[in-house]
């Protein structure tokens, strides 16, 4: 039960300090592409942290690994409450991507060794955004707020996780440092980078599209809300499914979300796009999670190198959000998160004949 707290909070946390990043950036005076650059440089040191700790949570103790990730997360969110201009917010959000990515591996780890459902609990990871993207919506802009409690939080899951106990796992011997998991899984991992990278660079602008077409805070909190809702209803209901079933449908159900956005003429428009795109990721991520941990006897590792994906997918998507809708619009930005997921979808039906 510790443990699902933890996932939940922990989720909730991350996205009190995320939806407004892009809204707060532009009251900087940031362009576009420096907004894409602030949501990116949060993805790169999630990467970096992710491959770093999922390894040593499979060295370590699983326990050590969570604490520490917990007790840095703490600080990192809250040092974000003095940043004052652009340049300062990317270097709080570097600390903040790098605290986030210290710990999901192993968590991941944890529960499949405790013998636990990955998809009921990756699915609460799903309410925990939803919980905090309707929090954030309803207090706002008032990013001091959303820092502090984002720090708040994250320093009761560390209290929580010190009271976890260890557990016993097999001892592997495997070097610190090795890129075997990932070329051995590269057709999941590689696949899966693409489809998160057209994703990513709609959700670097989001908040301003759906400004764009009409939305108040409030609304914006709602409609990034749907998506997790969804995810948590539809990845605890995942067991009985076949992977790679899930793998193929994550993609083609991405395309059709992605397109319903383009024409979208009112925010109110957007939401079953919402739910399209919430059960593609369900599918996708549940799909893609499950078979590197069931497939490899490094479970951290395989587990962190997902969280690893979505981070380098994280830099690319920002950047790429950030260029196209500065020079051809927001809407381009959905095809061009379509035409991804696409390229993905065809990479891992090619990489997995191989």
């Amino acid at each position: 039960m510790r443990i699902n707290n933890v996932q939940f909070l922990s989720n909730m946390a991350n996205v009190l300090s995320l939806l407004f990043i892009p809204v707060f950036a532009a009251s900087f005076g940031a362009s576009y592409i420096e907004i894409g650059l602030i949501v990116g440089i949060y993805s790169a040191t999630t990467l970096l942290s992710s491959f770093i700790f999922g390894r040593l949570a499979d060295l370590h103790h699983l326990r050590t690994v969570i604490l520490g990730g917990f007790g840095f997360a703490t600080a990192a969110f809250f040092l974000q409450i003095f940043a004052t201009d652009p340049s300062a917010l990317m270097l709080a959000r570097a600390l903040a991507g790098f605290s986030v990515g210290i710990h999901p591996g192993a968590l991941i780890a944890y529960v499949h060794y405790q013998k636990q459902s990955l998809g009921k609990f990756i699915s609460l990871g799903s309410l925990g955004w939803m919980a905090g993207f309707l929090l954030a919506g309803v207090i706002g802009v008032r990013m001091d707020l959303l820092f502090g409690l984002s720090a708040l939080v994250y320093a009761f899951c560390f209290l929580q996780i010190f009271r976890l106990e260890d557990i016993e796992k097999p001892q592997l011997k495997v070097s610190h440092f090795s890129l075997n998991t990932l070329l051995k899984n590269s057709g999941t991992y590689f696949s899966l980078f693409l489809r998160h990278t057209g994703a990513v660079g709609v959700w670097a602008i989001f908040p301003l599209y759906l400004r764009e077409l009409g939305a108040g805070d409030f609304w914006i909190g709602v409609i990034y809300a749907i998506n997790p809702a969804v995810q948590f209803l539809i990845m605890r209901r995942l067991d009985p499914f076949e992977n790679e079933k899930l793998i193929q449908a994550g993609y083609l159900l991405s395309v059709v979300g992605f397109i319903s956005y383009v024409l979208a003429s009112s925010y109110l428009y957007v939401i079953p796009g919402m739910f399209v795109v919430a059960c593609s990721w369900s599918f996708l991520y549940v799909g893609s999670t499950r078979r590197v941990v069931e497939l490899n006897p490094d479970k951290a590792t395989a587990a962190g190198l997902i969280n690893s994906m979505i981070g380098a997918a994280g830099v690319a998507g920002s950047v790429l959000g950030g260029v196209l809708s500065q020079f051809f619009g927001f809407k381009a930005t959905m095809l061009g998160a379509a035409i991804f997921s696409i390229s993905g979808f065809l990479l891992y039906k090619t990489l997995e004949k191989t």
